[in-house]
Formats: structure tokens, C-alpha cells, sequence
């Protein structure tokens, strides 16, 4: 939680535009609904503004030295100004896998095909040095380990924030279980 950190973006079309970051320090789940709040004042004039949150599973977990989780807080808040927004927590019950998530991001910021399908905006600078600063961990010998390297304290929370959602709205999976159409033998 310290740095708090989420982003504000916009999903279109299949490609995601971050337009601004949050970065909080030494902040809690409230306050950064508060801050959501402020930022948005912008978006909200036309009427509600829909809103899909996104985030880390583990933030669902109840701690023994607090009577509510971070989601049962965020979705209280919101609860709060249903007059303002509509919104819908999308929060899986666990997290992907780092390595999945990491794939997510890379996928959009260029997939195959060669299209940047990730646009951030430049005044979001801890997400940039992230982009660029943020590695796999190494073993003593150089190889890469399947960990994101997090010496620096200020690194990888903001990414973390965008991986969350990249990887819950675009999984490196497609969604299991029966699907309409034609069968085909």
C-alpha cells in the first residue's frame, strides 16, 4: 500500500488508453476511492460515468486487524454515489500467474501483428519508468527467474495496476465452458 497506485484508462475497441495514473503514498483503499473521485469530476458531467474496476484478488482477503476488505470498501463507496456511477468490480478470485500477466501487457504494447495496442499518456511517468525500468529477476548466473525484480520500492506498482486490468479484460486464455454456435464434429 505504499505507494497505493491504479490508473485511470479507457478501453476501446480492443486497445487500452491509460489517461492518467494514481500514485498514492502511504495511502489506504478510502482514500484512494476519494482521489477516483476528485479525478473523474471531468468525466462525470453528461450523467454517470461506467466504470469497470480491476485489481489484485488479494485486496479480497480480510485482515484481523480490519472489519472489511479493500473490495467491500470500494464497492461501498461506490455504493455511495450510484447517482454518479455505474460500476462494475471485475476481480478474479485469484491472480493470474506474474509471467501470464506480464505476457498480457506485452501482448498489447505490440502484439504479433506489430500493432501498439497499449497507449499511455506522457504525463503518466511512473508507469513510463516502469515500462522501461522493470525486469525478471536473475539468478547469480544471469538467468532470468520467473519473478519481476522489486529491489527498487517505487518500481512495478503502477505496472502491477495496468497488468491487472489488461490481464482480467484481455486473458492470455479465453474464458473455459460451453459457447454458442455451431458444433462442429
Amino acid at each position: 500500500m505504499n505507494p497505493l497506485c491504479s490508473v485511470l484508462a479507457q478501453v476501446h475497441n480492443g486497445a487500452v488508453y491509460v489517461l492518467e495514473e494514481m500514485i498514492l503514498p502511504d495511502s489506504n483503499t478510502l482514500a484512494a476511492c476519494e482521489e477516483f473521485l476528485s479525478r473523474t469530476q471531468k468525466w462525470r458531467e453528461g450523467g454517470p460515468l461506467h466504470v469497470y474496476v480491476y485489481g489484485d484478488a488479494t485486496a479480497e482477503q480480510r485482515r484481523t486487524s480490519a472489519s472489511r476488505t479493500d473490495w467491500q470498501i470500494v464497492k461501498e463507496f461506490f455504493g455511495r454515489y450510484r447517482d454518479q456511477y455505474t460500476a462494475s468490480v471485475r476481480v478474479p478470485s485469484a491472480n493470474p500467474p506474474v509471467k501470464d500477466r506480464v505476457n498480457c501487457v506485452n501482448a498489447k504494447l505490440r502484439n504479433h501483428a506489430g500493432q501498439h495496442l497499449l497507449k499511455v499518456d506522457q504525463g503518466c511517468r511512473a508507469l513510463i519508468k516502469d515500462f522501461e525500468q522493470v525486469c525478471w529477476k536473475t539468478d547469480p548466473h544471469g538467468n532470468a527467474l520467473a519473478e519481476l525484480d522489486k529491489s527498487d520500492h517505487m518500481r512495478t506498482h503502477v505496472s502491477d495496476a495496468v497488468g491487472y486490468l489488461i490481464a482480467e479484460a484481455f486473458p492470455m486464455r479465453p474464458a473455459r465452458g460451453e459457447r454458442a454456435g455451431p458444433l462442429i464434429i
